[in-house]
């Protein structure tokens, strides 16, 4: 009997050791995360994400920054297009025969242009690279000969511009980028640059409206006004229109969709398709199909905004094709109101994206940032960070001689999502904690805090920081604004 009660005992302590066994081998195995307190998951970057000098992980969320007062109106829809009306985008040349230099606005262009003005606007655009260069150019790493430079002179044919030039009027049929000379390569007096191609002049976005001004020799390439900027760009890349009221119906159309993610991809479709696989980018404006047929493409038109989407067809002229857009995708039919918050969640869908000299690269340099945020609302911005520092429309302030102090109270007191401007870049403020302001801006190089002006960060993409940054010249960024935009002050 005692060896039987003996023996069942042994049993039992066994078993409590293997179930003890059990639980210590079960916890080995579950992450230790599993038993973090919530608050550590309030934060998806810690540990994950590296930020600027003096900026957190958590402040790399739209919310971090939206206040209650996140609903204020920046800008209603009125007053935008009244901005709009009044700061029409345009571009300089010189006239010889003037004296002096005019303007040229692409929404009101005459019937027919002097010869003067397309020769002056190509020449102001190639003439530091191509006539007045001071050092060796590298042209895809390699130096360039004198016989690259006539090639690039020939291909522009400014000896072919008759006396009188009728504009064309076309839309771009997808994103690409402007160049300073008709070329595809890069340019740089520095063999190593990846980032700042000489002959990049602008991004020019899909369904955008232009107007051709010249060919070039080998007809590969046209000569462009986009807004406020010229440039060469491809040729396929360009659908032309009829007229110029075609051009208007297709570029400012009644109603529309705008793309509100950094961008969208259309989506694949059964039926053959010129929009299938497009990549749209923030701010692009798309039709909304005026006559909605049951099925599209083969499907039907269930959760989908039915729109019109332009393509170049095999003649080179403006085509509609009619397809459909998600209601899923991050679309908005109409422009979004301009508040705090609405401006912050668009600029935060950027966050982290390289930096694009002049749109290169798909993606933004400073002031391509600030111009597709404000698209998503309405806004025609100038290309140049500085003009639009100084629209007087827009609220600038210019506050170069105000001490940093001075600068400091009024930042802290304006709304969120209103731009910044120092010399050479634009940003975005987004907030202050403990009495810093921070700004949302796309940036190449910077000095963080407590760095020699030597130590500098090769950052090349779109980030949060405080305007203690440093410049080369020592100050920070605080001390070197020199335009605040806020149209209340």
């Amino acid at each position: 009997m005692k060896r039987r009660t003996l023996f069942i005992a042994y049993g039992i302590l066994a078993a409590i050791l293997l179930l003890v066994t059990a639980i210590q081998i079960c916890r080995m195995h579950i992450p230790e995360k599993t038993y973090q307190v919530t608050e550590e998951t309030n934060d998806p970057y810690k540990g994950l994400v590296s930020t600027i000098e003096g900026t957190t992980t958590e402040m790399l969320s739209a919310d971090h920054w939206i206040t209650e007062g996140g609903n204020r109106e920046l800008f209603s829809q009125d007053e935008i297009e009244a901005f709009n009306h009044n700061n029409q985008p345009y571009v300089l040349y010189y006239s010889k025969t003037d004296s002096r230099d005019k303007k040229l606005f692409m929404n009101d262009l005459p019937e027919e242009l002097p010869r003067e003005a397309i020769e002056s606007l190509i020449n102001d655009e190639s003439k530091s690279i191509i006539y007045e260069r001071k050092q060796p150019l590298y042209i895809n790493g390699e130096v360039a000969s004198e016989d690259y430079f006539d090639d690039l002179r020939s291909l522009m044919a400014i000896d072919e511009i008759p006396e009188t030039v009728e504009p064309v009027y076309a839309v771009c049929i997808k994103r690409c980028d402007a160049k300073t000379v008709p070329s595809e390569d890069f340019a740089s007096e520095d063999k190593d640059e990846i980032f700042f191609n000489d002959y990049t002049s602008s991004e020019v976005m899909p369904f955008a409206g232009v107007v051709i001004l010249h060919e070039s020799s080998d007809m590969q390439w046209c000569y462009i006004i986009d807004g406020s900027f010229c440039g060469w760009i491809r040729k396929s890349n360009l659908a032309v229109c009829k007229d110029k009221d075609e051009w208007s119906s297709v570029c400012e159309p009644e109603d529309f969709l705008v793309v509100t993610g950094s961008e969208i991809v259309m989506d694949e479709t059964a039926a053959p398709t010129h929009s299938s696989g497009m990549v749209l980018p923030m701010g692009t404006r798309i039709a909304l199909s005026k006559n909605n047929s049951e099925t599209i493409n083969g499907r039907s038109t269930i959760a989908a905004y039915c729109v019109d989407v332009p393509y170049r067809d095999d003649a080179g002229n403006l085509g509609l094709e009619q397809t459909l857009i998600p209601v899923s995708k991050d679309v908005n039919a109409g422009f979004m109101p301009m508040t705090s918050e609405n401006v912050l969640r668009q600029a935060f869908k950027f966050l982290g994206k390289v930096y694009g000299y002049g749109g290169t690269l798909c993606s933004n340099d400073c002031s391509g940032f600030i111009r597709q945020v404000y698209d998503c609302f309405g806004f025609d911005l100038p290309r140049n960070a500085a003009a639009i520092a100084q629209l007087s429309d827009l609220g600038s302030i210019d506050c170069s001689k105000m001490t940093s102090e001075k600068k400091r109270s009024l930042i802290t007191e304006m709304p969120a999502g209103l731009p910044l401007y120092m010399s050479g870049h634009i940003m975005m403020y987004i907030g202050t904690e403990g009495g810093q302001p921070y700004v949302i801006s796309s940036c190449a190089t910077t000095i963080e805090p407590g760095h020699d002006t030597q130590d500098l960060v090769d950052a090349y993409c779109i980030f949060v920081s405080g305007m203690d940054l440093k410049r080369a010249s020592g100050l920070t960024w605080l001390d070197d604004i020199s335009y605040i935009l806020w149209k209340e002050y």
